[in-house]
């Protein structure tokens, strides 16, 4: 009798638990502004779009827009669909390959390529542009014609293959006062390890000159390059980490970016790598992209790859899936984005690792702007009072339930 008392609790507790779910900060996002970040709900690309959006804590798990995988292109930053402002774009990939991350945005088209400008703000730090691509891709070869942003200590310009929501990440980053080679480095699941990086020969001045850096990216190895010369490998075999039985190696489907931010003003760890405060006498200091190669690792194909498992044999993995391992990837695509999204995006560091965030791409700055204008686009308590009035009703009648199920089967107990 007690056992089915306990029982009837439980699934009333359970229902009261799925009533609470969803929630946005603290609020719940309604049908009209469904899309949820850090707090904030809304409708537009900057919220909706998979890389930004929380499936978790929005109205629904499919108010998130779909993740759309790789398609090999030449990306040509001279024509009309290849790069959009966040505000115009509308999640479909076609019409835009390259969207600007922050409004207001830094980011913009001139003379043929993608400019992304440093601007000094009124508190002294300067806020930057992050550009992202409208794909994601895992594993390919990925090439790109562009130039850093400056010859000032402090100016940071990135390319940048990365899952934000896991810390997986392969990159060039471009620091002011070493104008003369670009830095690579990877991580696994934000484990920050900055002693990994390693320097390219040396290059003519990077801001001044094109320049074209190439990552290759499969299962079994990175391989870094400028102007068709490897100077970096990294094989996956050699990421293995005995004590936490698991290979450290990039493998999430992720997305391009490029960047420009200030380092300068970040902690003094940041600080020091990046060369000190800006100079901003020197400026203007903008990064700016001629073309983007992409080559998917599967060839005509919006597929995604399943990592081998950490229980597997140690050695590489053999390359492609075969047709049928395809098919089924296709299948599986959508759980295993929500699966993605489902993982914890708590992200933590010493001080001394505070570029944890710099590496995401974009300034403090730039985050916190991302931030304000969230809090701006969102409706006041006066929103849309018919989602309230539903989600309130549902609530109710969920817990009304389980109230309902735990009085019936107690019961039937007694």
């Amino acid at each position: 009798m007690k056992c089915i008392t306990f029982s009837a609790v439980a699934a009333a507790a359970l229902l009261q638990t799925a009533a609470a779910a969803g929630k946005c900060g603290d609020q719940s996002c309604g049908k009209k502004t469904p899309c949820c970040v850090r707090g904030y709900c809304n409708a537009n690309a900057m919220y909706c779009m998979p890389m930004n959006c929380e499936p978790q804590n929005s109205y629904s798990a499919n108010s998130c827009w779909d993740t759309p995988h790789c398609v090999s292109s030449k990306v040509d930053f001279g024509g009309g669909d290849a790069f959009a402002q966040i505000s115009d774009y509308n999640g479909d990939p076609s019409s835009a390959a390259f969207v600007s991350q922050f409004e207001p945005s830094n980011a913009k088209i001139g003379g043929g390529r993608l400019q992304m400008e440093l601007v000094k703000q009124s508190d002294g730090k300067g806020f930057g542009a992050t550009v992202t691509n409208t794909r994601a891709i895992q594993y390919g070869t990925v090439s790109a014609v562009m130039r850093s942003g400056g010859n000032s200590g402090g100016v940071v310009s990135s390319f940048i293959i990365r899952n934000d929501k896991l810390g997986d990440e392969i990159d060039f980053e471009f620091v002011g006062h070493e104008t003369s080679s670009v830095q690579s480095n990877y991580y696994w699941h934000d484990h920050l390890d900055y002693t990994k990086m390693v320097k390219s020969p040396s290059l003519s001045d990077t801001s001044q000159n094109d320049h074209t850096y190439q990552i290759q990216w499969t299962p079994d190895q990175i391989v870094w390059s400028v102007d068709g010369n490897e100077f970096r490998v990294v094989k996956r075999s050699e990421t293995w980490d005995a004590a936490e039985n698991t290979f450290k190696y990039p493998d999430s489907e992720a997305y391009i970016s490029f960047s420009i931010w200030d380092g300068g003003s970040g902690a003094q760890g940041t600080s020091e790598w990046a060369g000190g405060a800006i100079q901003w006498g020197q400026g203007p200091f903008i990064a700016n992209v001629k073309s983007v190669e992409i080559d998917c690792f599967y060839k005509g194909n919006e597929t995604t790859y399943t990592p081998p498992g950490d229980s597997d044999d140690h050695s590489t993995s053999s390359g492609k899936d075969d047709d049928d391992d395809k098919d089924s990837d296709d299948e599986k695509s959508a759980s295993e984005k929500d699966k993605s999204d489902d993982d914890d995006e708590d992200k933590s560091s010493d001080d001394d690792e505070d570029k944890s965030s710099d590496d995401n791409s974009s300034s403090a700055s730039d985050k916190d702007s991302a931030d304000e204008n969230a809090g701006k686009d969102e409706p006041s308590d006066d929103k849309d009072e018919t989602d309230d009035v539903n989600t309130g009703s549902a609530a109710t009648m969920l817990v009304s339930l389980g109230t309902t199920v735990a009085a019936l089967l107690m019961a039937y107990a007694f």
